[in-house]
């Protein structure tokens, strides 16, 4: 019955078990007829060499469920990492958005997810912070999540995204104060291990899933890398709704 089961449920499965039980038969067949074993594997090279489509297609599957496997085990981890989020109570999707506080095309969709979450009470926002551009960033990212701790890091979040220009220490810890953050806490909560978990998480999460710049932003279960104009953003939503 599991065997039948497995032959049902996809492609991959299918060829395995043809491949299989082509196997066992052979085994059995030569077994019956006291073959010797080289001759058993011969009638199976035999098979795959004349049937080429079935291993290629088994394969080729094979590197899909693996990669699918990948992306989950990756979202999954995401989860752990404690990444700062807009949450609303009644939604049923949640937008990962990786970015980098130096990254202009970043900082190009800021409005357009604000107003997204604001005019969809549906959608969650996950900001995954991950710093890639420049030490700057790293620091900025340090300091955003350190703002955390203060109840600040949506003002704090969006002061530095609404910067024009390069971010540099004195900008991160000028707009600090300005928007009423403690700045001596602030810098002694940079240091802070679980902050450095966070980001070492996103790192993780990244590499895994190959996204090399930002901004990226995961949908659902698909990876949309690049920046994202309203009319897609809207797509992407509600493909994930669909499903």
């Amino acid at each position: 019955m599991m065997i039948t089961n497995m032959y049902k449920y996809n492609t991959l499965t299918k060829n395995i078990f043809l491949i299989l039980c082509f196997g066992l038969f052979s085994i059995n067949f030569a077994y019956a007829h006291n073959i010797e074993r080289n001759k058993i594997e011969k009638i199976i090279e035999d098979f795959l060499i004349q049937n080429p489509q079935v291993l290629k297609s088994t394969l080729d599957n094979l590197e899909l469920s693996l990669k699918k496997q990948k992306k989950q085990l990756a979202i999954k981890l995401l989860k752990t990492a404690n990444n700062p989020i807009i949450f609303q109570k009644n939604a049923d999707l949640t937008i990962y958005e990786f970015f980098d506080y130096n990254c202009g095309y970043c900082k190009s969709v800021v409005q357009l997810l604000i107003d997204t979450i604001s005019e969809d009470t549906k959608v969650n926002l996950v900001f995954v912070e991950y710093p890639i551009l420049s030490q700057d960033s790293y620091t900025a990212a340090l300091a955003a999540l350190a703002s955390k701790k203060q109840n600040l890091y949506r003002e704090f979040h969006l002061s530095l995204m609404n910067t024009k220009g390069r971010i540099n220490e004195n900008i991160i810890f000028k707009n600090a104060e300005e928007i009423g953050l403690n700045i001596d806490e602030l810098k002694l909560d940079m240091n802070d291990p679980e902050i450095q978990l966070i980001l070492k998480k996103n790192r993780e999460v990244a590499k895994s899933l190959e996204l090399n710049g930002t901004p990226a932003f995961i949908i659902g279960d698909i990876i949309y890398p690049g920046a994202i104009n309203k009319i897609q953003l809207k797509k992407a939503i509600k493909l994930y709704r669909k499903s």
